[in-house]
């Protein structure tokens, strides 16, 4: 089969993404398919070993470097010959452009069909503000939090700081409204206005809402979903800190348990849970839903990832190979879906 194999993109993502796409193509050519890269950020579409003689840096891009790359040419890139002579896009992308929405309508639009979620889903779960509101709804519990807006007056933020802070208490974890990776997260424990204000800060740099939860103490975890099939849950540790970009994708710093050592009760729950959110958020094909499990057994879903990573470090992976499912099979199963 034809294959275009999307990674790279104009998000605060791009590194991993790279990863992603790379470690895609390389399972699907291993399967027999002619797969082409393309990097809508510079329009460049090449070959596995084109690709494979310059490697990518695996460290987060700044906000000045993102400003770079344009719409246009993610648009032109997308009507390009790679695409349009595809069988089928795999994409490898993640963030914002690329797990939004906003490729996935141009792909409709052109009668190419792509793997994971459509684009009225991945718009609804990028935005981790509606996601939440429909899982609630969904009977799904979630962190208790508020949203911090880009155009809000000094005034608002202040009256944001006193809610979280009299609501909430602290630590209090703060995030880009719009992004993954952990990409402008700050996990703040000190109750101060001023520090308050530099993480929103942070998180407003990559997006123009920052999401204020209550922090959940407790054990990290997450279900991949394939097809209509929740995926062994796996427990994370990190080797000191707290999950963020750098323990996500350097080896060694962070450790995954699969299946989590979990009571097979509350493990189906927590699956049945990821489920729900999955179907209610209208998901298809793939994803990843993050959970945090209370010491108290209390599970809080905190989102959805509609192109969950697919590096080497990653969840998705691990799940499957958990379930007898190799990674060469866990990708051709995630290409018949889009099928």
């Amino acid at each position: 089969m034809k294959l275009c194999v999307l990674l790279g993109g104009p998000s605060a993502e791009r590194e991993v993404s790279l990863l992603s796409g790379e470690a895609m193509a390389r399972a699907l050519v291993a399967n027999g398919h002619d797969v082409t890269l393309l990097d809508p950020a510079t329009g460049r579409a090449m070959r596995l070993e084109e690709f494979q003689a310059e490697p990518p840096s695996i460290q987060p891009p700044t906000v000045k470097s993102l400003s770079a790359y344009t719409n246009t040419v993610v648009l032109e890139s997308l009507m390009s010959p790679a695409v349009r002579d595809a069988d089928v896009v795999v994409l490898g992308l993640h963030g914002v452009p690329g797990e939004d929405g906003l490729i996935q309508s141009v792909l409709e639009l052109l009668g190419k069909r792509f793997t994971g979620s459509d684009a009225r889903s991945s718009m609804l779960c990028i935005d981790k503000q509606y996601t939440k509101i429909i899982m609630e709804r969904s009977g799904v519990a979630v962190p208790r939090g508020r949203i911090v807006s880009v155009e809000d007056h000094p005034l608002e933020r202040h009256a944001a700081w006193e809610w979280c802070a009299a609501e909430l208490g602290f630590p209090l974890v703060i995030k880009p409204n719009d992004q993954g990776s952990t990409v402008g997260l700050t996990i703040l424990r000190e109750d101060s206005q001023d520090a308050f204000q530099r993480a929103v800060d942070l998180a407003l740099d990559y997006s123009k809402k920052a999401l204020i939860e209550e922090f959940i103490e407790g054990r990290e975890l997450t279900v991949s979903i394939l097809g209509h099939e929740a995926l062994p849950i796996v427990e994370i540790e990190t080797n000191g800190g707290f999950y963020d970009y750098h323990h996500k994708y350097t080896a060694g710093m962070s450790f995954h348990t699969c299946p989590a050592k979990l009571p097979t009760e509350l493990s189906s729950a927590i699956q049945a849970s990821a489920l729900t959110a999955f179907h209610a958020c209208g998901c298809r094909g793939y994803g990843r839903v993050d959970f945090r499990l209370h010491p108290n057994n209390r599970y809080y879903c905190l989102e959805i990832n509609t192109l969950p990573g697919m590096t080497a470090t990653s969840l998705i992976p691990d799940a499957a190979r958990a379930a007898g499912i190799s990674f060469e099979e866990l990708c051709e199963r995630i290409l018949s879906e889009a099928l």
